[in-house]
């Protein structure tokens, strides 16, 4: 008798393990954030003072759900206070300073809800130099059928030069290579 219950016990046991794995897969997201990183290159005659003589420089990177409020925003209200600024559009910030002909990078997990990266630098002539940017980012990727076969997604690089006289977006690249 105990064998003919564990002979009936052992498929219903699978089959409720089954279901558990198959509910698991079914619930993972669908939409996979393309993880990037911020390049930020300093020239070496970045925020020259009064005697030409080039100086560090503080930059923002605001992560962003949405760039138009950003745009419409003046300097002095990102610096003095980016959540009351933004609004909901901001998801996230970091700030650097960067010496002149210094490279930093920021890396960035990815959001699903991101659609744009604005970047301010501080600049000691504001109204002469480009101290905004505004960079899209990488639509997150939709996740495959075989989630068990799911590949993440590679990081994307977005090169940025904090130059002389403004800030401008270089190069940008991903590498091919899934791994």
């Amino acid at each position: 008798m105990t064998t003919r219950r564990a002979f009936l016990f052992a498929p219903a046991a699978a089959s409720l393990a089954g279901a558990a794995v198959l509910a698991g897969c079914s619930s993972t997201a669908r939409q996979v954030p393309i993880p990037y990183a911020i390049v930020l290159s300093a020239d070496p005659r970045v925020n020259p003072d009064t005697n030409r003589r080039p100086s560090p420089i503080q930059v923002t990177v605001y992560e962003l759900k949405s760039p138009g409020t950003f745009q419409s925003r003046d300097y002095y209200a990102l610096q003095a206070d980016p959540q009351a600024a933004l609004g909901k559009d901001l998801l996230n910030s970091d700030q650097v300073i960067v010496k002149p002909g210094e490279t930093r990078t920021l890396e960035r997990p990815g959001n699903p809800e991101a659609r744009a990266v604005g970047i301010v630098a501080g600049y000691r002539d504001l109204e002469n130099s480009r101290w905004r940017l505004v960079v899209p980012l990488p639509e997150a990727q939709n996740t495959n059928i075989y989630k068990v076969w799911q590949f993440s997604p590679n990081e994307e690089k977005i090169r940025i030069a904090v130059g002389a006289e403004g800030l401008s977006e270089t190069d940008r690249g991903r590498s091919w290579w899934p791994f």
